[in-house]
């Protein structure tokens, strides 16, 4: 039986203040704030995102260490086989040459890949879905 997911709205102050702790800017700044000058950063919707996950799931280190891959899993995170299709390419290594991600950044990947599979049960598009060679 599956169980239900509860989300919660949170301010965008908040989630930031969830995801890393107290804000580096000042409160003046936060009204005002600029647009990202680039992929480095991750952006407020995005920590906003990644607040309403739980917290077993949240990719934390990923966020932190690139936060240019986070940002586009939020950015998909509502469209499905999009999702589907971009997560798998981050942890299935299909061209054999990638050196891949760190363990610890690797297993936020795994665990969020798990989770959104858990989210969308029917979606049989998704590798994750297939049978294996001789099952």
């Amino acid at each position: 039986m599956m169980t239900s997911i509860e989300f919660k709205k949170i301010s965008i102050a908040d989630a930031r203040r969830e995801i890393d702790g107290e804000p580096k800017q000042s409160v003046e700044r936060l009204r005002y704030p600029r647009a990202p000058q680039d992929n480095d950063v991750l952006l407020n919707t995005t920590l906003t995102w990644m607040a309403r996950l739980p917290k077993d799931v949240r990719p934390m280190v990923l966020g932190r260490r690139f936060p240019r891959i986070a940002n586009r899993i939020a950015e998909s995170w509502r469209f499905v086989a999009r999702c589907e299709e971009y997560l798998d390419t981050l942890v299935v290594d299909r061209r054999g040459n990638r050196k891949g991600f760190p363990p610890e950044v690797a297993q936020e990947l795994t665990n969020l890949r798990g989770f959104y599979a858990e989210l969308h049960p029917d979606n049989h598009d998704s590798g994750w879905n297939r049978p294996t060679a001789g099952n």
